[in-house]
């Protein structure tokens, strides 16, 4: 078996901005020029119809730490990236357990 080669610094820091994700990576710019920049602010815009209280829920079982009654009054993007894809992580799974209840939600 071949050991893979050993790419320069300079190669490792073009790859990484042409196939990363986030912090400027030519793949998440392709994704805002072809959505013409509509995927970020639809987060933007589920971040700020969201009441504090249910904002603050989310980041306490997200597990992010800090002033949540602070956080939670700010802007989606003024959010650390590392607490936003906590965020997103644990609103995917929510949305996965909670889609299934149906006795609980009710009315009788």
């Amino acid at each position: 078996m071949r050991p893979e080669p050993l790419h320069s610094p300079i190669a490792q820091v073009h790859y990484a901005r042409l196939f990363g994700v986030g912090n400027g990576s030519l793949r998440d710019e392709f994704v805002q020029i072809a959505s013409k920049k509509r995927w970020s602010d639809a987060e933007s815009r589920e971040w700020a119809r969201m009441t504090e209280t249910h904002r603050m829920a989310l980041m306490l079982l997200a597990g992010v730490d800090g002033d949540l009654g602070a956080l939670a009054q700010r802007h989606w993007r003024e959010l650390p990236e590392p607490e936003r894809l906590a965020l997103k992580a644990e609103a995917r799974f929510a949305r996965r357990e909670f889609g299934r209840l149906h006795a609980l939600t009710g009315r009788w």
